[in-house]
């Protein structure tokens, strides 16, 4: 991979604890961060305390922030699979996007992550499901709910990624709109409840395994498809319902 320029070690160092003996690192977490350049994005993590352990910037330059096997505190409230509390068991990579919502990340910022991602999957021998977004992990420590984290934005390309064996993506093409299929009467309530499971049984938090469309369901519907699907248009649950559970069953026979 390319050589990334490390910063002297005390940069942060209110913003992540040091670890003595080896840590154990089973996840890789993306993160978007708005700003403009290295030097903001530092000013950012510094002043809310927190931090990365890697910045990546628009050209595609690469910044050590803190050691690997020191902990950062970029997950917080965070679950996977089971596992609370990521930020014990993963290293975290800050994109910086100055608007992450309306930009595209740039090409060269994608195969700088490309590249270092490789290093990091390799090294640590990081399973493929366990390469996420902060939205994937995150959620709100009273409600129990997924959705506190945005990042990385539905701009993020997930499908470079997966091209390059880091992480998954659904192996399928989705029918449009006006291609998918109507559910019959009664069918919804009993899809709602398969793709819970199956939301859970590929990692997600899901507290309440019913046939409803709660708030939970509308929670994982928006995280789910920020990093799977990000092209659906939400105001279509019958579509929604419809393109999930075929990513869904196509995720969990890729783990």
């Amino acid at each position: 991979m390319n050589t990334f320029e490390i910063l002297q070690e005390n940069i942060l160092k209110n913003c992540y604890r040091k670890h003595e003996g080896h840590r154990q690192i089973d996840f890789l977490i993306m993160h978007h961060l708005q700003a403009n350049s290295i030097a903001q994005t530092i000013e950012a993590l510094e002043y809310h305390e927190v931090s990365a352990h890697f910045l990546i910037d628009k050209s595609g330059k690469i910044v050590q922030l803190v050691e690997e096997n020191d902990i950062a505190f970029h997950a917080g409230v965070s679950c996977w699979n089971g596992f609370e509390g990521l930020n014990m068991n993963s290293i975290g990579i800050e994109f910086i996007n100055s608007d992450p919502f309306s930009n595209n990340f740039s090409q060269e910022q994608m195969l700088a992550g490309v590249d270092l991602a490789s290093y990091l999957i390799n090294k640590y021998n990081i399973q493929s499901r366990y390469v996420l977004g902060h939205s994937d992990i995150a959620y709100n420590s009273t409600s129990g709910l997924l959705d506190r984290k945005q990042d990385p934005s539905h701009l993020f390309d997930w499908e470079l990624l997966a091209k390059n064996n880091i992480g998954l993506y659904p192996k399928l093409f989705l029918k449009s709109s006006e291609e998918a299929l109507i559910f019959e009467a009664g069918d919804q309530n009993l899809q709602i409840e398969k793709i819970k499971k199956n939301l859970q049984d590929f990692g997600y938090k899901v507290t309440n395994i019913n046939q409803i469309f709660d708030e939970e369901m509308q929670m994982l519907v928006r995280v789910f498809n920020r990093h799977f699907n990000n092209k659906i248009d939400l105001r279509s649950q019958d579509l929604w319902l419809q393109s999930s559970d075929a990513i869904l069953l196509n995720l969990l026979k890729q783990i």
